[in-house]
């Protein structure tokens, strides 16, 4: 009988049942709209601003710079296009972001703006890179903070203090962007030490709702977006706040956030053990040491299409890369390309990725249908 094992987490993860009672509960007893003015209005809005405040707090972060989005996606979109406001000036990201980031390239571009990409040799970007690409009217870069394909971690401190101090003799402010949807709660992260400008986050990668997201922004006051619509979430996005998903959100995320730390660590040793279960195959690792614990990517003896399929019918849930481009077929490839790592392990890329809910006794099932299979 097949087995059902799930180590697709990357790209979604089960929304815990401590998220689906505060979804529930919160749509039963806050169903007015937070932006009414009656008791009931009034009620959601004082409960909205509490798990804003929880939010925040988890974040070590003040309430005041967190927006809830419907996702990464939406936070990736609110801070891209707000430079359409500015004059037009140069955008830098790597060679390694998700689509969400990489497809506003064209758009800057069609828009009068200058776009580069910044190489990332082995998966990581490195300040002797980035530093000769800040000009005098660089007005953003953008370097995610874990990549959603290998799990690579980038130096994202080093990155930024390169950007601030190339700002002392250009005398003008870089928004420094960093998707971070695969860094919460999966590292140790945080975006006030790091001195970043703006940052996204979405709940269904730590069994939170789906739809549901944010985006942290350090001063804004200084930031415009395209559209402010309704004027909600402080004029930073506009629409009728999604207030069960984000009760869910903050469920999940104070599930997860509780002992991080041995959390990481019993994923860490999963991650070892499937590594080593790997290489005794003889099969490439092509996720680099300094790497998220909870993604592990490898190039197995087929295309992955194939291997996918074969892991399915074993009743075990993988992925060949990031799941959104699935739906643009070759972008996983073409990162990976952009790593260094060559085409033809690149058309072979397995992802496995893994959840606080990823248990020891299906790591090791796991791994023996990796060795029958291989």
């Amino acid at each position: 009988m097949p087995m059902d094992l799930y180590f697709d987490n990357a790209a979604t993860t089960r929304m815990s049942e401590a998220a689906l009672e505060a979804y529930i509960r919160t749509e039963r007893d806050f169903f007015g709209n937070p932006s009414s003015v009656h008791a009931d209005g009034l009620k959601a809005k004082k409960e909205l601003e509490r798990l804003r405040a929880s939010v925040a707090s988890m974040l070590s972060v003040k309430k005041e710079c967190i927006f809830f989005t419907s996702g990464a996606t939406e936070s990736i979109a609110s801070v891209f296009s707000s430079l359409l406001f500015l004059e037009p000036g140069k955008a830098i990201i790597s060679r390694i972001e998700h689509e969400a980031v990489a497809s506003w390239l064209p758009i800057l571009s069609h828009h009068g703006w200058k776009t580069e990409e910044v190489k990332a040799k082995g998966g990581f970007v490195r300040c002797e890179d980035l530093e000769p690409m800040l000009t005098p009217d660089t007005k953003l870069v953008g370097v995610m903070a874990v990549s959603n394909v290998t799990g690579a971690i980038e130096d994202i401190a080093s990155l930024v203090r390169t950007v601030r101090e190339y700002e002392k003799t250009s005398r003008r402010r870089i928004f420094f962007f960093s998707d971070s949807v695969q860094a919460l709660g999966k590292i140790p992260y945080s975006v006030t030490d790091l001195d970043i400008d703006g940052a996204s986050f979405s709940a269904h990668k730590v069994n939170g709702p789906r739809g549901i997201g944010l985006l942290y922004l350090k001063n804004p006051s200084s930031f415009r977006p395209l559209s402010s619509a309704g004027g909600q979430e402080g004029g930073k996005r506009g629409g009728t706040e999604n207030l069960p998903a984000i009760a869910g959100f903050e469920a999940a995320l104070a599930e997860w956030m509780s002992d991080a730390a041995a959390k990481q660590a019993r994923i860490a040793a999963i991650n070892k053990m499937l590594r080593n279960t790997i290489a005794s195959c003889g099969l490439d690792m092509l996720s680099p040491e300094a790497s998220s614990p909870y993604i592990l990517s490898f190039a197995s003896p087929y295309p992955s299409e194939v291997f996918v399929r074969m892991l399915s019918d074993k009743g075990i849930s993988a992925s060949s890369g990031s799941a959104c481009s699935n739906n643009a077929k070759g972008e996983s490839e073409k990162i990976m390309q952009a790593m260094g790592i060559r085409s033809d392990k690149a058309r072979n890329a397995i992802r496995l990725s893994f959840s606080n809910d990823t248990s020891d006794e299906d790591a090791a099932a796991l791994a023996s249908a990796i060795k029958e299979l291989c």
